[in-house]
């Protein structure tokens, strides 16, 4: 596991780790967050005009696609169980819930006008694939939206992340979920999103994939209280890239 991506079978136990937390996936968000995910999370969705095609990679169960109000939306999320959680909690009228990964997304080229990962970039196995993938999709003009916990370069802050996340986040969890679901884990499975941070990038890194993509305008900037980011990139016009 490294900024990259990871192996099939750590992205295995990523994803069982997921599920495991389904059941208690917003309220212990919103603990470790100190309230803030939520809050995130609508910020992001306001970047989506609304008459928007929108897609959604790694949609967990729904936490994201809930603050969108665009009439076609595309969910794109390998778990069964998250996906039927998101089945009892979204409007099924407008919002399509589809079964797949983000490294092969099964809709055509040029069909979706924003793509957005909200929270679920680190927990993709191949983010070069991805990114590819999000552009591959993406009409021209259209942008890719990734938002993601903060990681700061080296230095005070990211050592204080760094804690937060190893010690805190854990000990959150457990205060959040009941003893007898606890009792049933084999592992704790908030120790793999500790996993995933500390294996993921700095939001340079992000940025330069986007721009080898083909992305353009690309950039980074904090959300609300400097404790997640998000970065975005264009997809160009044509006359614009041939120029």
């Amino acid at each position: 596991m490294n900024h990259e991506g990871m192996s099939t079978s750590e992205w295995i136990e990523v994803l069982e780790a997921m599920e495991e937390v389904a059941p208690y996936y917003d309220r212990v968000n919103q603990l470790i967050t100190l309230g803030l995910a939520d809050r995130w999370r609508a910020e992001v969705a306001s970047r989506a005009d609304k008459n928007d095609v929108v897609l959604e990679l790694g949609s967990g169960p729904g936490s994201f696609a809930r603050h969108l109000g665009n009439q076609t939306v595309y969910c794109l999320e390998p778990s069964d169980r998250l996906l039927k959680a998101s089945r009892e909690s979204l409007d099924g009228g407008k919002i399509s819930l589809i079964r797949g990964v983000g490294e092969s997304v099964p809709l055509t080229d040029d069909s979706v006008d924003k793509v957005f990962c909200s929270f679920s970039f680190r927990d993709f196995r191949n983010r070069s694939f991805g990114t590819s993938e999000m552009f591959r999709v993406l009409r021209e003009g259209g942008q890719a939206l990734i938002a993601d916990v903060a990681k700061p370069p080296p230095g005070p802050m990211a050592k204080l992340l760094q804690m937060h996340m190893r010690f805190v986040v854990p000990a959150l969890a457990r205060v959040a979920v009941h003893p007898a679901a606890r009792a049933a884990w084999k592992n704790d499975p908030y120790r793999k999103f500790v996993d995933t941070y500390e294996a993921f990038g700095f939001t340079t890194v992000y940025e330069d994939l986007l721009r080898r993509q083909g992305f353009v305008d690309v950039s980074t900037e904090f959300l609300t209280m400097r404790g997640a980011t998000l970065t975005r990139g264009n997809k160009p016009w044509k006359s614009t890239s041939s120029s």
